[in-house]
């Protein structure tokens, strides 16, 4: 009986230590970007493998490497994060949201607007995916008049059209509105505000 018992405190001691070697690697991770040395960040999340602590590392990987002008290959770590049944709704919409920036930066609009959507269906409470979205959408709009020197947005417009363009965006201010005013309505039934978190 005694060896059973030692056996199994053994195990929940080196789970414990590959934890915390685990959460090492993330937070040199950090310090290395934080440093501006992307290139080992980027080494030291790539030695993060055990779940759940991966996802963070891969979000964070994604992020080094698009400091880095990788964009495929920072799109390709947000993927990983995104399709992952074991990554939380919280790092998946993390994953969407940093998605969506690499295809605003790309001028890649309409890959954008889907990448910021998926961010709020999983995190409606997303504040930057919502103005990201309604700027992709105003930028949709726009572009979609035509006039441009980049034949890229002359051929795009197929997927969406300029009135439904307009639609979703006065869908998305009609949203944002009613958002306000229960987070009004709540402030006055609860005392008042604690001003904004910024």
């Amino acid at each position: 009986m005694r060896r059973a018992i030692l056996s199994i405190s053994f195990f929940i001691v080196v789970l414990s230590c590959k934890a915390q070697n685990q959460q090492s690697f993330i937070k040199k991770g950090n310090d290395f970007f934080k440093k501006g040395q992307l290139a080992e960040a980027v080494a030291s999340y790539n030695k993060v493998t055990e779940e759940p602590y991966k996802y963070t590392a891969l979000l964070n990987k994604g992020t080094a490497l698009y400091k880095q002008k990788k964009m495929d290959e920072a799109l390709k770590a947000y993927n990983q994060v995104s399709v992952s049944p074991n990554a939380t709704n919280l790092l998946k919409s993390g994953a969407h949201y940093n998605a969506g920036v690499v295809y605003s930066n790309q001028n890649k609009v309409e890959e954008s607007i889907e990448a910021y959507k998926k961010a709020l269906r999983l995190n409606s409470q997303d504040n930057n995916a919502r103005e990201n979205l309604q700027k992709a959408l105003s930028e949709l709009k726009k572009s979609g008049g035509g006039g441009g020197s980049d034949p890229k947005p002359q051929q795009s417009p197929s997927k969406l059209n300029k009135s439904q363009a307009q639609q979703q965006l006065d869908r998305l201010e009609q949203k944002e509105k009613n958002t306000q005013n229960k987070v009004s309505n709540k402030k006055t039934q609860f005392g008042g505000s604690v001003g904004k978190d910024w």
